[in-house]
């Protein structure tokens, strides 16, 4: 068996069953080993970016460890950008490299990077096998680091390494398919169980780290009477719709989520690795449930920590606390969060042209299956998609939350749709985010994946728009000209269509879901829709009006 053979058949063993990259001299043993895998496919994408976004989704929606490839030199590099947002995002993806000849490494050869230390950053793992002796062991401490910490592991495997024998055996995966559960102590979950006992106001913020114990969430929310608010990724397992939440938090969330934070007397973090330390309250204590211990306390000062599984946490926690016997907190937020439902429907029923960006959301959403995938771009549309998109009990969502980089919405839905192929998968992009990957039509359309993807076309960088006119900055350097989008699809062998208004739209949406082809629907929506934080300081007003004067100045010079 040859290194490339013990590679592809250890990501087999571990459930893995797409590779995605494109080949290259220093790759090619290990693209051969997958040529003939019934089980196992290697997925040519246009980009290696695009390979290690698709590879990044799977893992985020699965939770279990992907794969993409690189061949040395350029190839290698292009997969960073895809390895970060996996770093970012806590998603278990290995990335192997091809490099050259291991005699040549070190001086400065055609192609040669030194892979080991560029990766050294992004992944919690990075080694060269230098000895096919060391190839079993090497891709095992691999796999083992990208599982424990949830985060990409990279492995660089020299030309004339890869189609070396390595001796019959296969890789041990016991070790590598374990389930962990950590439990936290008795002490640290009577404290906890304590301070939520004593609580008047509480309220729970809850993450993707607490996907698997949704239940024990809702459970404790009704327990403490406490409304959930949700991290923007945590949309994939409780959204607005869900009982007991009450929305985001943040610039990208609502007033109900906001104020309800900064009122309360207990903050219980679960699962939640919330960066905007604004948001936190300032006087109240504070829980915080992870499973790693370098996560607690990293956003915010921490009363009572708990390092464990979420569900292990909960499940103590909920032995401990006592039932309130009135809902009256839960309730009042709900009924807030409501009134904030009822005030933006207003926008998701405007009839106006070009389209408003919420109501094309509501146009998806209304037209979604209730198994559907979907996948949201960074940009304006991440701010639609959070507010105005409501995801189905069993619907899901993911999106570049950590990393926040654009181009991710297209590639990550075609690894969304190989590994769920029965599922419906729409892609909610903007245009200068589309723009940039517009090459992997041809890969959705070679492996005949039937996603939809939405293109809100304004003709601008939006969210960069507004980033400008928060500084008091005229809009600048941020509009271009569109390609007609759906001409291009249907050139690449894909249904394009376009819509100018909300019946073109509800059409598109249609056939589109209807279709066995990838289709790209090009929406014409409003470049001049704001989106407006929860709370609108004086200098944040008084900047944005600044910014506005400088543009109508700047228009009649």
């Amino acid at each position: 068996m040859k290194v490339a053979d013990l590679t592809i058949n250890l990501l087999r063993d571990l459930g893995v069953r797409h590779v995605f990259g494109i080949p290259g001299d220093a790759i090619n043993d290990l693209t051969f080993a997958l040529r003939d895998k019934d089980d196992i496919d290697f997925v040519l994408v246009r980009h290696e970016e695009a390979g290690a976004f698709a590879a990044s989704a799977q893992a985020k929606l699965s939770g279990k460890i992907s794969c993409c490839v690189g061949t040395a030199g350029g190839g290698a590099i292009h997969l960073l950008n895809g390895l970060y947002d996996a770093r970012h995002d806590h998603a278990p993806v290995l990335a192997i490299t091809g490099q050259v000849d291991s005699e040549f490494i070190g001086t400065e050869y055609h192609q040669e990077v030194d892979l080991e230390a560029l990766f050294g950053e992004v992944a919690v793992y990075s080694r060269t096998i230098m000895d096919p002796a060391q190839a079993r062991r090497i891709l095992k401490e691999a796999c083992k680091a990208a599982i424990e910490n949830n985060a990409p592991a990279h492995v660089c495997i020299p030309n004339n390494i890869a189609g070396v024998d390595c001796g019959s055996d296969a890789v041990n995966v016991a070790t590598l398919l374990a389930t962990l559960e950590t439990v936290p102590s008795d002490s640290d979950l009577d404290r906890a169980a304590e301070i939520l006992n004593g609580a008047i106001n509480p309220v729970i913020l809850a993450g993707i780290g607490a996907a698997d114990a949704a239940d024990d969430v809702i459970e404790l929310a009704k327990r403490i009477d406490a409304p959930i608010v949700r991290t923007l990724r945590a949309k994939d397992w409780i959204d607005d719709d869900h009982e007991g939440c009450i929305g985001g938090l943040g610039l990208l969330g609502g007033k109900p989520g906001q104020d309800a934070i900064a009122d309360c007397d207990v903050l219980c973090l679960i699962g939640a690795d919330f960066p905007y330390m604004d948001f936190y309250p300032k006087h109240a204590k504070t829980i915080q449930i992870d499973s790693k211990l370098t996560q607690i306390g990293k956003r915010h000062d921490i009363d009572a920590p708990l390092v464990g599984t979420a569900k292990q946490s909960l499940r103590g926690l909920l032995s401990r606390v006592s039932q309130k016997d009135h809902d009256k907190n839960r309730v009042h937020w709900a009924d807030k969060a409501q009134e904030q439902r009822d005030d933006w429907a207003k926008l998701e029923t405007s009839d106006d042209t070009p389209m408003h960006p919420a109501r094309v959301i509501r146009e998806i959403q209304n037209h979604a299956p209730d198994d559907t995938i979907f996948v949201v771009d960074t940009g304006t549309t991440t701010a639609w998609s959070a507010r105005h998109l409501h995801v189905k009990k069993n619907q899901r969502l993911t999106l570049s939350s950590g990393l926040g980089t654009m181009a991710f919405a297209f590639s990550g839905a075609m690894g969304a749709q190989l590994a769920h192929p029965d599922k419906p998968v729409i892609a909610i992009a903007g245009d200068g985010a589309f723009n940039m990957m517009m090459g992997e039509l041809l890969t959705a359309a070679k492996y005949k994946l039937p996603l939809t993807a939405v293109i809100f076309d304004n003709s601008e960088l939006g969210f960069i728009a507004l980033e400008q006119e928060a500084k008091g900055l005229p809009k600048h350097s941020i509009d271009f000209n569109n390609a007609d989008m759906a001409a291009v699809a249907q050139a690449c062998g894909c249904l394009g269509l376009r819509a100018d208004t909300p019946a073109d739209l509800q059409s598109a949406l249609t056939q589109a879901m209807a279709s066995d082809k990838p289709s790209i629907i090009q929406a014409r929506v409003d470049p001049d829709a704001l989106i407006m934080p929860p709370s609108v300081t004086f200098d944040q007003a008084q900047k944005f009006a600044m910014a506005k004067g400088r543009e109508m100045f700047s228009k009649l010079r």
